[in-house]
């Protein structure tokens, strides 16, 4: 039987332990980002794009994507959209808390039960989900340096590739669980505004590429180049929120570079009015296997307001 609460897994090797500890090491690398410019803009914000990459990477890129909740008023709720690294299913909801070093985050049981029927929950694949932990120690890290005494309270939705459609096997018309999902979430939007009660946290990385990948073929400066090149127009691309749109331009390649966000991107596209601004890229080139995974933050902004 499923215990009561997930338990944070990746410490001490990825941060510290003990409660002090790890605040004074999130609320160190918050501190080396500057500031939005105006608080008051923060307040409008829908959420924030950041990547799940190892603290050990690239703290900075983490710090970078969260600096602007710092600066915003506290949501009530917070929806993590992850990647199901592990699971054999599209969209894996989960309904159990969490237990970090920096104390319980609370899971919002009720509401998310009302996304998704009984198929859609498979607890395996969210234990030691480093797409769900992470942000959690930020947002917990933003609650405690606010001195608010409320616990985070969270949706965790563990999202896949939506490989099928991006391999041509299945059709827009039949991703019925997609749509399914789509429409309960733009009902959440509903009752809990993005940008007053509730924050969209979109848990992501970008591309995987070389030999570590099973690539046959190394990642070299031009490759690296093109990449950056072609993760530009992604993001041109899902500027828009056309899911539709997004979805055609990402199976017109087949996501051959390995992008680790299609499903959860698409999600939130289908399910509300919402456009993007990257704010962060950074690509990790490794040498000894010449493979490269890339990221980046950014802002989730409801198209009628302005970004921070």
């Amino acid at each position: 039987m499923a215990s009561a609460a997930l338990t944070a897994s990746h410490h001490p090797a990825c941060y510290p332990s003990e409660k002090a500890g790890a605040l004074r090491y999130f609320r160190a690398a918050l501190k080396k980002v500057a500031a939005s410019p105006s608080g008051s803009d923060a307040a409008a914000l829908a959420g924030v794009i950041a990547p799940h990459i190892d603290f050990r990477v690239s703290l900075a890129a983490h710090a970078a994507a969260f600096r602007p909740l710092l600066e915003a008023p506290l949501a009530e709720c917070y929806l993590i959209l992850g990647v199901g690294h592990r699971s054999p299913l599209e969209w894996n909801l989960d309904a159990r808390d969490y237990e970090t070093p920096l104390g319980r985050a609370t899971c919002e049981r009720e509401l998310v039960k009302q996304l998704a029927p009984s198929s859609c929950f498979g607890p395996e694949p969210h234990e030691g989900e480093h797409s769900i932990e992470f942000p959690l120690l930020f947002l917990q890290a933003i609650h405690l340096l606010h001195r608010d005494p409320r616990e985070v309270r969270f949706i965790p939705i563990l999202c896949g590739g939506l490989h099928a459609y991006l391999e041509g096997y299945r059709e827009w018309d039949d991703l019925d669980e997609f749509h399914a999902l789509a429409r309960a979430l733009a009902r959440l939007f509903a009752t809990y505004p993005p940008g007053e009660k509730l924050r969209i946290i979109v848990s992501i990385d970008g591309c995987h590429m070389g030999p570590r990948f099973q690539h046959p073929f190394p990642v070299t400066e031009p490759l690296l180049q093109a990449t950056e090149t072609w993760e530009n127009e992604l993001w041109r691309v899902a500027a828009a929120g056309d899911a539709r749109q997004f979805l055609g331009w990402m199976r017109a390649e087949g996501n051959d570079r390995y992008f680790d966000g299609v499903g959860a991107l698409a999600l939130l596209m289908a399910a509300g009015t919402f456009r993007f601004e990257r704010t962060y890229y950074e690509q990790w080139f490794t040498s000894r296997d010449a493979s490269v995974v890339t990221f980046s933050s950014g802002l989730v902004i409801p198209k009628n307001e302005r970004a921070v």
